[in-house]
């Protein structure tokens, strides 16, 4: 019997009761346990990769290396579609150019000298001149590879007279050194005419890319 320490009067439920009564009060865990035991379950049978439980535990260190290792193979990725963008974009820009004046060249040049010459001779007057070299540089940069016997100085002097040409007369400079070779086959010209010849496409060709910039 359990006397109430109020009114002194025993009361029916002892201290079992009273803490029996109390624990039924509290909520029972069944529900957050079947919660747990359901995450657990889903995170074994997950195939995709879950978030560590203990983000500072030692055995999470492989996680956080693939992530940041895909994170920059992502990035790359990114960067090189961004750069190939711009590149496509300015390669786009260069090659009508460079195929106008290739083909120009050709047409009008494919008699007096070989059609690979004839397409370096584009390509270089395309580079030299988006260097922004000096004329006479241009015109040795265009020819030194196809005159791979000729010193630069001797060059130099070869193309003075094109370099030197003032614009509204560049068009007769490059016809009288056309005039000043044979019209024969390549093999059949000498070294000097193979010069002559060889700056006064490059001229030509520069001419052809200033006029079209």
């Amino acid at each position: 019997m359990y006397l109430d320490p109020v009114t002194a009067v025993p009361s029916v439920f002892s201290m079992d009761s009273i803490m029996v009564k109390d624990s039924s009060q509290q909520p029972t865990s069944p529900s957050a346990q079947t919660q747990a035991e359901l995450e657990m379950l889903h995170t074994v049978l997950d195939t995709q990769r879950s978030y560590p439980w203990n983000p500072y535990g030692i055995e999470v260190e492989p996680y956080f290396s693939e992530i940041e290792a895909e994170s920059q193979q992502l990035n790359l990725e990114t960067a090189g579609g961004i750069g190939w963008q711009r590149l496509s974009s300015t390669l786009n820009q260069l090659w009508p150019t460079s195929n106008t004046l290739e083909a120009d060249l050709l047409q009008r040049f494919c008699d007096r000298a070989p059609q690979s010459y004839l397409q370096q001779i584009a390509q270089r007057a395309q580079q030299a001149v988006q260097a922004n070299q000096s004329l006479l540089n241009q015109l040795v940069y265009c020819v030194e590879d196809i005159l791979a016997a000729w010193d630069q100085a001797d060059l130099q002097v070869m193309a003075r007279p094109l370099a030197l040409a003032m614009r509204d007369g560049q068009g007769e400079a490059v016809e009288v050194a056309l005039r000043s070779v044979r019209p024969e086959n390549w093999q059949a010209l000498s070294g000097m005419e193979q010069a002559r010849l060889t700056l006064a496409i490059a001229r030509y060709a520069i001419a052809q890319l200033d006029s079209a910039g």
